[in-house]
């Protein structure tokens, strides 16, 4: 009995994220940018055999390392390539995220910090979305959480030294380089509580990490050469111009120090917890004496610095913060109710006002999200269509990706490929099908005799070109 009240906040906190991360995951179509592009990265996986090169839409795509997209392709194929196949990673990467917040506020306060943070992580509404989505932040910042909990508990068991240089390696190999802002708080916990006499654990490390990173960067380098480390690094990864600007001397990639987009994002991300996280993190700075908030002083700010340096810093980027914003709330909490005798009966209401409150946002979000939400539409319908029937697709519309994931076909985006509507009339040569709207059409004076119209759903078509009629 003891020992079930002793799980019993962990067991409430994993019940909580499954209820609230794994319900009808497969229920919504896949979204544009990024899950459908990202699905149908993994499924390349499959049906090419390649786990180093990747593919998307018959191009290479080296955006972003692996590991996400390895992991989705053993979720299609272990449960067939579906919705919810492509999502699970993300979901359990989020159920396993608020386990490790849980242990990590239990390891450096105690057990009622940790209930409290994971209970923030799981309501904090952009977490709950993106872990309900097949994309890379979840994933990112499960392997980031496992890195800080294994380092934390090096000092008890040396010999897992060599697994925390692998678990960080899967965070670099999830999503470009932004896992380095790790690094920091890294060093910190692991001299802290390694043994320096054994070297051989730290020189095993540094090899357990190149060995798995190298290999990915090693194969793309030598199959794209400079153009794989430019985008990869410097544009996707550091937000960049590319390495030719650096070298020309231009200024367009200096650094912009944006501290007031960054904030605005973390606002928009976390909502309801954004002011306790102020003040947590304002009146927390006379708590420094105290080791742990050290700590997460020291894994927060420099990812608020390096966000902060980039104007593209987008909402979910900071999604790998949550949990130590989670953490500085909670910690926060319980010192103040050390200091003020009636603080844990207010600050409890407190927290119970704003689960419900978050809680009711997130509800109202997930009916959105599942009930409202078909299993079809009109995208997917007519993505379909177009993979049943014989000819080159093309594509003018913004749900690219999507068109590519349904219809299970290359389709060449006209915009892309510097083409015209009236070109694909006038000039093709071969059986081919056009995903537009009607009024696109009619704006530039396309007859409808000579087109065949295959479907329509609401203003978007599918129309048959006149070669394809010729066919």
């Amino acid at each position: 009995m003891k020992k079930f009240l002793y799980l019993l906040p962990l067991l409430t906190l994993v019940f909580i994220s499954v209820s609230l991360f794994l319900p009808k995951l497969g229920q919504t179509p896949l979204k544009s940018w990024d899950e459908a592009w990202y699905a149908e990265i993994s499924r390349n996986i499959l049906k090419r055999g390649s786990w180093f090169l990747l593919w998307w839409n018959g191009l290479p795509y080296y955006d972003h390392p692996p590991t996400g997209f390895w992991l989705m392709a053993l979720s299609f194929k272990v449960f067939g390539i579906s919705e919810f196949a492509a999502r699970l990673p993300s979901a359990l990467a989020g159920v396993g995220s608020v386990v490790l917040v849980y242990l990590l506020g239990k390891e450096w306060f105690d057990q009622t910090v940790g209930f409290i943070a994971g209970i923030i992580l799981a309501t904090t509404p952009w977490f709950w979305l993106r872990s309900r989505q097949g994309n890379l932040d979840i994933i990112l910042t499960f392997f980031i959480l496992l890195s800080i909990c294994l380092a934390t508990k090096l000092r008890e068991n040396q010999k897992i030294f060599p697994l925390i240089s692998a678990v960080f390696a899967l965070s670099f190999l999830t999503k470009t380089i932004i896992a380095t802002g790790t690094i920091p708080v890294l060093i910190y916990l692991i001299f802290k509580n390694m043994d320096r006499s054994n070297r051989t654990n730290f020189l095993l490390s540094i090899f357990v990490f190149l060995a798995i990173i190298l290999p990915w960067y090693l194969i793309n380098w030598r199959q794209y050469g400079l153009q794989f480390l430019d985008r990869n690094i410097f544009v996707t990864g550091l937000k960049l111009p590319g390495y030719k600007a650096i070298l020309s001397g231009s200024r367009n990639f200096l650094p912009v120090f944006s501290f007031e987009n960054t904030f605005y994002n973390l606002h928009m991300g976390i909502l309801l917890w954004y002011k306790p996280f102020l003040v947590s993190l304002s009146v927390s700075l006379f708590f420094l004496k105290n080791k742990p908030f050290k700590v997460l002083y020291l894994w927060l700010l420099p990812y608020l610095l390096i966000f902060s340096l980039s104007s593209k810093t987008e909402l979910w980027h900071l999604i790998i913060i949550y949990p130590t914003v989670a953490l500085l709330i909670a910690a926060f909490l319980r010192n103040i109710s050390k200091i003020i005798p009636l603080a844990p009966l207010l600050i409890l209401i407190l927290i119970l006002i704003f689960i419900v409150w978050t809680g009711g946002r997130m509800v109202k979000g997930l009916y959105k999200d599942v009930v409202k939400s078909q299993p079809l539409n009109d995208e997917i319908i007519l993505s379909r269509l177009a993979g049943q029937n014989e000819g080159i697709i093309y594509i003018d519309d913004d749900y690219w990706p999507t068109a590519v994931f349904y219809s299970q076909k290359k389709v060449i985006h006209l915009v892309h490929a510097g083409l015209t509507l009236p070109e694909i009339f006038e000039k093709s040569k071969k059986p081919s099908l056009l995903l537009t709207k009607q009024w696109i059409l009619e704006r530039d004076n396309i007859d409808s005799k000579n087109y065949e119209l295959l479907e329509k759903i609401g203003e978007r078509v599918l129309v048959k070109s006149p070669a394809g009629l010729r066919n």
